[in-house]
């Protein structure tokens, strides 16, 4: 049977049908496994490196639990953070977002987001201080809380002897900014929030210090515990 012999509604069906399988195959590849977004700091000041990026950077294109991990580099520069947190919300439409910053003794789980900045005004890497006292003009002063499964973590790092504890205040710089910004992104998902971690070398209550593979270990315990919260 030669091609000009098939029935030409015989050859739109098969052409249609091939259509369908290719696109259960798309919706069956990586493309559609849901997305845990990741974010961390640049170096600031006078460090050069950031264990929050170092760390976050170490989880790019891992899959865990199903959800496919994207990172994001955001700058410790007061206002100019929001773009690149924005534009990685846009372009991955997260089902979790976690971010980190350094700041911290322990592995810290924060529970609420302020909108304002610290009384003292501490300069940005642009040696500039915040340009005003709320971070966002527009939104409710009233603390906002993390959608983040707190106890459930706190439990898990706890259990893994990593010290670890949670906070009513992730204080006035970038990392509160960037947590404020977070929960009142129209474009993040309800299982989102921030956690502070240690910088490279503080020893741990728990017994040891957090060196790069301990803060691996300890990021890795905040994902499984958060996207485990999320199946349930």
């Amino acid at each position: 049977m030669t091609l000009n012999s098939i029935p030409v509604f015989l050859l739109i069906a098969c052409l249609f049908a091939k259509a369908i399988l290719r696109a259960g195959e798309a919706d069956h590849g990586p493309e559609s496994k849901p997305v845990l977004l990741l974010t961390g700091f640049e170096p600031f000041g006078e460090f050069k490196l950031n264990a929050s990026w170092e760390t976050v950077k170490s989880f790019q294109g891992r899959e865990i639990l199903g959800y496919k991990i994207e990172t994001a580099l955001l700058p410790v520069v007061y206002d100019a953070m929001d773009a690149p947190l924005q534009a990685a919300l846009t372009k991955h439409k997260p089902g979790a977002v976690i971010s980190f910053g350094v700041g911290t003794k322990t592995m810290q789980i924060e529970t609420l987001a302020r909108n304002g900045y610290h009384p003292e005004k501490p300069p940005d890497n642009n040696g500039k201080p915040p340009p005003r006292e709320k971070i966002l003009p527009e939104a409710s002063a009233q603390p906002i809380k993390t959608g983040l499964p707190v106890e459930a973590i706190v439990a898990a790092l706890k259990e893994a002897k990593i010290g670890a504890a949670t906070s009513t205040d992730a204080g006035g710089y970038l990392c509160n900014e960037c947590f404020c910004r977070l929960m009142n992104s129209k474009a993040a998902p309800a299982l989102r929030g921030f956690v502070h971690i240690p910088d490279f070398g503080t020893a741990d209550p728990a017994g040891g210090i957090f060196d790069a593979e301990k803060l691996k270990r300890a990021m890795q315990i905040v994902i499984e515990t958060t996207l485990k919260s999320a199946k349930r």
